[in-house]
Order: structure tokens, then sequence, then C-alpha cells
């Protein structure tokens, strides 16, 4: 459109009440078309609405009936199953997080849910963390709720491994009293402790990083069969005193010939993961 006023858009020009008259005279038939655009375009976005619900009710439609023929619903499930299993980590344990497989396997639909609580590989292997209590509040009542719920999933996550070798690594914590340079266990870690005991039969590869009067006291009570066992980490400084009671308690109850070529028995080494710490949720309210 062609304006007479072009020389001086865009500038700081002052137009004198005659010019402000043209101006107002030159805009009527513009802002009149602006005005039919922009109804147009309103109409035109109406249509479009209109359409794009139709094709996602359409799009729906497709993807529901084509779900139903989807292959992967034709899998045996013992094939679903080493699937599965192909989903777990294989350079550390399985951590109690609803991001990982085995727990993210059963939130995908209710089948998934039902394969993977019945496939015991998926949880026979399992890093537990017991929960850090605040300092601030040792007796708080939320910390006790976290430790019974954590205990919990330990003992259902095992459960469900039925009687599959299992590979266990224990992470502890210190007594929130221990004076600086002191190592004492708590109840709290003699709790998780006494779990995992509960399983020792079928220990395969079992890893504690706690501390060593937890590891002391346990060995000396530990009577339990072992008969599957391999491996075993403590990850403290070695004590001759304490490799001598863990070796002890492990050969009388352990196959010789698993233990041996771990364990001289002039010591017992420890071994120090090197690798990163295993995530975990430290927030149980994913677990059902």
């Amino acid at each position: 459109m062609p304006s007479p006023f072009v020389p001086r858009l865009g500038t700081n020009y002052c137009p004198t009440d005659e010019e402000i008259l043209e101006i107002n005279v030159l805009l009527v038939e513009p802002i009149l078309r602006l005005k039919g655009l922009d109804d147009e375009i309103t109409n035109l976005q109406k249509v479009m609405d209109k359409l794009a619900e139709e094709r996602g009710r359409v799009a729906a439609y497709i993807e529901a009936h084509k779900a139903l023929i989807s292959p992967v619903r034709r899998l045996p499930l013992d094939i679903i199953q080493e699937l599965f299993v192909a989903c777990l980590p294989t350079h550390r344990n399985c951590v109690m997080s609803a991001s990982e497989a085995p727990v993210l396997l059963g939130r995908v639909c209710s089948s998934w849910r039902a394969i993977s609580h019945t496939t015991p590989r998926l949880w026979s292997s399992l890093h537990v963390v017991e929960p850090l209590q605040n300092l601030a509040d040792p007796t708080s009542a939320s910390f006790e709720e976290k430790v019974a719920r954590r205990l919990e999933i330990t003992q259902t996550w095992l459960g469900r491994s039925g009687q599959c070798p299992l590979s266990i690594s224990l992470q502890s914590a210190l007594e929130p009293a221990s004076p600086p340079g002191t190592a004492t266990p708590s109840g709290t870690s003699m709790r998780f402790m006494r779990t995992l005991l509960a399983f020792a039969p079928r220990w395969q590869h079992v890893r504690f990083t706690a501390p060593l009067s937890l590891l002391s006291e346990v060995m000396s009570h530990f009577d339990a069969e072992v008969p599957l066992l391999e491996t075993v980490a403590f990850q403290q400084p070695p004590r001759l005193q304490f490799a001598a009671l863990c070796l002890g308690a492990f050969q009388h109850t352990a196959r010789r010939s698993n233990l041996e070529p771990f364990y001289p028995r002039s010591h017992l080494p420890v071994y120090t993961s090197t690798a990163p710490m295993e995530p975990v949720n430290d927030s149980d309210s994913w677990w059902t």
C-alpha cells in the first residue's frame, strides 16, 4: 500500500495537525483489512482445532488396536523373563530404585508386574543401604519408620528370589553417638544384619561395608550353613584377630572348595570396591 509518509516512517518526525488527519484517513482501509484477516485466521484456527481433535481420536483408536497385535504380546513367558533378567545391572547389585530393574519393570503394566514378581532371578541380588539418622533428632519417629520400611522391603525383595543363590551387599552406618575414631555398631545395623543372616544358606557373593565391631560381633555368633558361598568382601582395614574370627566362622560352614581359593588359611583378604557407590532412593514411597 503506497504512502506519502514513507520517508518519515521510523524517524522522530512529529507530524502536523493536518498530517495527523491525513494519516488517520490513510489507515481506515488497512485497519479494516487487518480485522478481516484476524477474523479469517480465527475461523481457520477453529477448523484446525476441530480437525486436530478428530485426528487425536482416530490416532488413539488406531494405536489401541495396534497394541492388541503387538509382537511383544505373543512372546513366550520364558523369553520375557530372559529379557527382564538382561535388564539387570551386571557390574553391581540391584538397588532399591524405581528407575532401575527389577522395580522399574513392574511399573510398566500389571502383566509385567506379575511376571517380574514371579521371576526369582530378578530378585537374587540386592544392595542394602542403611538409612542415615538425623543427628539433630536421633529419636525421630520418621527415621524408625524408614528403617522398618526398608527392612520390610529387604525381606520382601529377597523373599521373591525363591531358591536362587544370592548376591548381597550391605552399606551400614556408624552409631551417631560414637566418639570420633570409634566404630560402634548401632542397633539399626544389627537389625539389617539379622535380616540378611536369615538368607545366609543361599549367600553366594556378599560384601559388607560396616563397622569392624559389627562384623566381629556377627561373625562371633555365626552358625548358619552357607553351602553356596563363594566370595565375601569386608570393606574394613585388615585386622589379624578379625581375619581369624571371620575365617573360622565361614570355613566350618561353607564348602572348602569354594572358600580356599579366596581365603588362604594364613590371612583373610579385604576387598574394597573401586566402583561408584550404588545409587539409592532414600525414600521408599515407590515400593508397593
